[in-house]
């Protein structure tokens, strides 16, 4: 099998979390003109979980942080960084939670801990959320 370079893995991320967003957006309002696009940038930040431990920080919660901090949430999603860590107790997980943001809101969101996720090496992937 064909091994994807790390850039395919982004764009593919990107591409899913762009799927999901257009996938949840409903019809604007009756009698309302659709509103502008925004351009809009993925980042992500470690959940902070450990292996036979604590599942670290829910998406909701650091999507509560990024929009108190004033920056405009478009969606978010749960992912793996796609890179391999030892099997211990203890250690860091995979896990990660993604965010599509305002392009211009970028600045806010890495003040508080979180990049771009197109700098995030290894082939980052969405994966289902778990409790």
């Amino acid at each position: 099998m064909k091994s994807l370079r790390p850039e395919t893995g982004v764009r593919l991320m990107a591409a899913a979390v762009a799927a999901m967003l257009v996938a949840a957006c409903g019809a604007p309002a009756s009698g309302g003109a659709p509103a502008a696009a925004t351009p809009t940038v993925n980042v992500y930040r470690s959940r902070g979980a450990l292996q036979c431990g604590t599942r670290g920080t829910a998406p909701e919660a650091m999507r509560q942080q990024l929009e108190q901090a004033g920056v405009r949430v478009l969606g978010q999603a749960c992912g793996s960084d796609g890179r391999m860590r030892p099997a211990m107790c203890g250690a860091g997980t995979d896990e990660i939670n993604l965010f599509d943001i305002a392009e211009g809101d970028l600045a806010r969101a890495v003040d508080l801990g979180f990049a771009p996720l197109a700098r995030l090496p290894g082939e980052p992937r969405v994966v289902p959320c778990r409790p």
